[in-house]
């Protein structure tokens, strides 16, 4: 049964009024509790934000043998760094010129190594005070807050304005005895909070201190002044005797009257002025935070204010903090905060059935504010919401809290809460006025009214999976489930992609993909779906799960899948070039357009890769050539004949046209492109085109000059032609990057290569050899021969050499290369006003006188008297010999070689 709550009371609608930030809060964007903290004003403002010393601490129950309890002195956890920095800020808003208060000191600290008093220390370049007292207190186990009210009581650090450098200096007064100066040693604040919460460890070990050691009296004196007396003391506990250790005196009676001013003469002021100032900064030395409790409701009217008389006891929350509930109201100080914080009506009844602090929600972190004509109140955990309609108020806790505040919050499409967070087929849901917050393993997303029942009419987290996210494109809003989406056009229509077209979708890139959002829900026929999106459809059939988006248009215009079935493969492609398979017939599209390609020239397009092979897309529809079909693409095109269906690169398809095309001497290929060492050629019925290894270049090998080709080795030894076959007088020839074939009209056909390509080249090439007359052929011991129309070509261990003119015939008429002359060493070159070529068995020389042999010792003696450009000029004859000597004619005398090996010139 739902009861009613009752509206609050007058005055605490004041209050409200007075502590909410605005009426329009939320209402003016989405929040979370972390940056939509409200703060409160009145009194609570006093205790949250307090500068100097707020002196509330009764002195009357200072009780010299426990000064502090032991748990609340050794709590090293009680603030962290940022709470420290909070606090010093607090405590000094603004410093004066020229001075560094403790809130803004830095310096560098050095590291310490870990002993049986303290846990090591890792130094920085530039601490500030609130980071060094945190690690500190954490190394040395000692309260922060302790050390904190040490600073003030020392050197009035916390509170000072203008500090001097020496306060830093001797900060807590470690090793400065009241009798003597400072020990240099300690110098420096982080040598000073060190010393000190080390120091306060050290005495813990009663080992060597023992003289006011608890569980016993000890006379304690008044003063360093002795004559001032002492009075006997039993110490309690052991952070009272560390105390005294520090600082060995207890305030009389006078130092207790005075408060924080002067006693008389006999008075000593440490001790009491550290009682003095914890209690009034952090509460009681004994029970701390529950006297923060009371002091906010005794602060704020006790009884008599709108919190009300106490209508139970304080609760501790073990390590946490504190709460104790009134009449109209319920409050909580949590540890390590000087803030207290209240629930009221509505929120404090659903904070209470949730179990408090011990809840989801854990502590609260603001008072209500106002909202809608409802409230809501921060927690840290997330938040409380009263309704206006009933006042009833609901939990909302992370991280449904979040989903909450990003969908809107009261003002966004949810509205306001209508239930608590409850379990919901193995994760959690909670319900609001018009839509749903559901939390999955992964993920907690909000849905409004439309897609919560939609969900739940789809089967839910069974058969959709959990919600994964929501958004919204130019189509509408959407949510995303593990194994679904939802989306809602603007016209109100919801469509949902679930199973394999769904996943077929996730793979395409899902709503930010290229297929956008859905237009229609799965539509099924024969056993097969397909859904429609923005960018495309998605089928599901036996063949597969295929998307079908850049080829939508060029399967439109083919009749659809009604004509062309359903897709059998997935689109390919890039950039603007794609192909998709269906059936027999492939869909391509490019910038050249849509077109189909099926039948023979299909099958052989797939073969060879699609549109991701050389040949792209296609460029145009089949047509009929000659007695055969040709399809035209962005790389080549497909020949299909009775011969072969085969494709053909551009370049081929180029060379192919210079040559007359499919009607012309080549015909229809017969076979696909082949490639080798130096290239890549295609066969085709009347011939071959051979082109270059990149492609590029080629041309058409055919008839005579094809078979002399491949007799000298084909494309692996010739190249690519560097252009088409030419006809001369003398016959037929082609040029090849390696080669050249000759098919005289007289002669047979032979190819040039290898090193006789190169001297060919090298020796003026086809205007110095003519045609060749044969092919090469071998003299033996490493040497060949080939001859040509105007030259012969010698091929040796020496390199390649031609004879040409006069001399190739002179050469000729002494036996050639059998001869004794044998091969050239060197090519002919001209001298002395005539012309020589060296022999492997002699000299030619050429002049005006004719031409004439020179050989032998005679050709040796000859060179060595200079040749043709010495004295004996050119010869006049060949050699002679008869009567025991050899002799040969020169234009400058006879040479004579004598029996006995003398040289003489007649």
């Amino acid at each position: 049964m739902t009861r009613r709550h009752p509206a609050p009371p007058r005055a605490l609608l004041a209050l409200l009024t007075s502590l909410a930030l605005a009426v329009g809060l939320l209402a003016a964007g989405p929040m979370s509790p972390a940056t939509a903290s409200v703060a409160p004003t009145g009194a609570v403002e006093a205790v949250a934000a307090p500068t100097g010393i707020v002196k509330t601490a009764d002195l009357s129950k200072f009780r010299p043998g426990m000064i502090i309890s032991d748990s609340v002195f050794f709590n090293s956890s009680a603030m962290d760094e940022g709470r420290i920095d909070s606090f010093l800020r607090q405590k000094v808003s603004r410093c004066q010129s020229g001075y560094t208060c403790l809130k803004d000191f830095r310096q560098a600290t050095s590291s310490r190594g870990a002993d049986s008093y303290c846990d090591a220390y890792s130094g920085e370049g530039s601490e500030s005070a609130a980071r060094i007292i945190a690690k500190v207190a954490r190394a040395c186990g000692i309260n922060p807050q302790v050390l904190l009210v040490m600073l003030e009581k020392e050197q009035g650090l916390v509170t000072h304005t203008w500090p001097s450098d020496w306060r830093y200096t001797i900060a807590m007064g470690q090793g400065c005895p009241d009798t003597a100066a400072c020990d240099t040693r300690y110098y420096g604040f982080y040598n000073q909070m060190y010393g000190a919460a080390r120091q306060m460890k050290i005495y813990t070990e009663n080992r060597y201190f023992t003289y006011y050691a608890p569980g016993r009296t000890w006379n304690i004196r008044w003063s360093p002044n002795a004559a001032c007396g002492s009075s006997p003391v039993y110490i309690e506990n052991q952070a009272t005797s560390n105390l005294y250790y520090y600082t060995p005196y207890q305030p009389n009676a006078a130092a207790l009257r005075a408060g924080y001013g002067e006693g008389d003469g006999c008075s000593a002021y440490g001790n009491r002025n550290f009682f003095q100032n914890f209690t009034d900064w952090f509460g009681s030395t004994s029970v701390q935070l529950g006297a923060g409790l009371t002091r906010f409701w005794q602060d704020s009217g006790g009884a008599n204010s709108w919190i009300g008389a106490s209508t139970g006891s304080m609760r501790e929350w073990p390590g946490r903090g504190w709460s104790q509930r009134f009449a109209n109201a319920d409050l909580y100080l949590q540890n390590g905060t000087t803030v207290v914080q209240g629930t009221v009506g509505g929120t404090r009844d659903e904070y209470r059935s949730v179990g408090e602090v011990a809840s989801g929600l854990g502590w609260p972190t603001s008072f209500v504010a106002q909202a809608g004509g409802g409230w809501y109140q921060n927690f840290e955990g997330g938040r409380i919401y009263v309704r206006p309609s009933d006042g009833r108020g609901f939990a909302v806790a992370q991280p449904i809290n979040d989903a909450y505040e990003k969908s809107g919050n009261i003002t966004g499409p949810l509205g306001w809460p209508a239930s608590r967070a409850y379990r919901f087929e193995g994760g959690s849901r909670q319900d609001f006025a018009t839509g749903s917050v559901f939390q999955g393993p992964t993920s907690t997303v909000a849905l409004d009214a439309a897609f919560t029942s939609a969900f739940l009419t789809g089967g839910g987290p069974a058969k959709l999976g959990w919600p994964v996210t929501a958004g919204r494109t130019d189509a509408g809003p959407y949510v995303q489930f593990g194994g679904a989406l939802m989306a809602r056009a603007s016209g109100g229509q919801q469509y949902l992609v679930r199973g394999e077209t769904f996943r077929g979708y996730t793979a395409a890139g899902g709503i930010g993909g290229a297929l956008g959002a859905p237009l229609e829900n799965e539509q099924s026929k024969n056993g097969a779906y397909s859904q429609k999106f923005q960018g495309g459809t998605i089928y599901v059939s036996t063949s597969g799960t295929f998307t079908v988006t850049a080829l939508s248009k060029a399967l439109a215009n083919a009749g659809g899948v009604a004509a062309l079935g359903w897709p059998t493969g997935p689109q390919v492609g890039s950039d603007s070039t794609f192909s998709q398979d269906f059936g027999a017939t492939t869909l391509t599209t490019s910038s050249a357009g849509s077109f189909a390609v099926g039948g023979v020239i299909g099958r052989s397009y797939r073969t060879s890769g699609g549109v991701t092979s050389f040949l792209g897309a296609a460029t145009g529809p089949e047509r009929v050539v000659g007695d055969g079909v040709v399809q035209d693409f962005q790389g080549g095109r497909i020949y299909c004949s009775a011969a072969a269906t085969t494709a053909v690169p551009a370049a081929v398809g180029k060379a192919l046209e210079a040559a007359g095309g499919v009607k012309g001497r080549l015909g229809w290929p017969t076979g696909p492109v082949l490639k080798g060492e130096k290239g890549q050629k295609q066969v085709f019925q009347g011939g071959e085109i051979w082109m270059s290894a990149d492609g590029r270049s080629g041309a058409a090998v055919v008839g005579g000059i094809l078979q002399a080709a491949l007799v000298a080795g084909g494309s692996d030894v010739l190249g690519a032609p560097t252009g088409i076959e030419k006809e001369t007088p003398s016959g037929w020839y082609q040029e090849f990057a390696s080669g050249v074939v000759f098919v005289p009209r007289a002669a047979a056909a032979s190819a040039v290569v290898g090193s006789f390509f190169d001297g060919y080249r090298k020796n003026g090439g086809l205007d110095s050899f003519g045609f060749a007359t044969g092919p090469a052929s071998a003299l033996g011991s490493g040497r060949s021969i080939q001859a040509f129309e105007k030259a012969t070509l010698y091929a040796t261990s020496g390199g390649t050499f031609v004879t040409r003119g006069y001399i190739r015939t002179f050469h000729a008429q002494q036996g050639g290369a059998g001869g004794v002359l044998g091969v050239p060493t060197k090519n002919e070159y001209a001298t002395a006003g005539g012309f020589r070529q060296d022999f492997t068995g002699g000299s030619i020389l050429v002049s005006a006188d004719g031409a004439f042999v020179t050989r032998g010792a005679l050709r040796a003696e000859y060179l060595r008297r200079g040749g043709e450009s010495g004295t004996l000029g050119f010869p006049l004859g060949n050699e002679r010999a008869g009567d025991g000597r050899w002799s040969q004619r020169f234009q400058g005398g006879t040479l004579v070689l004598l029996a006995d090996g003398t040289y003489r010139l007649e």
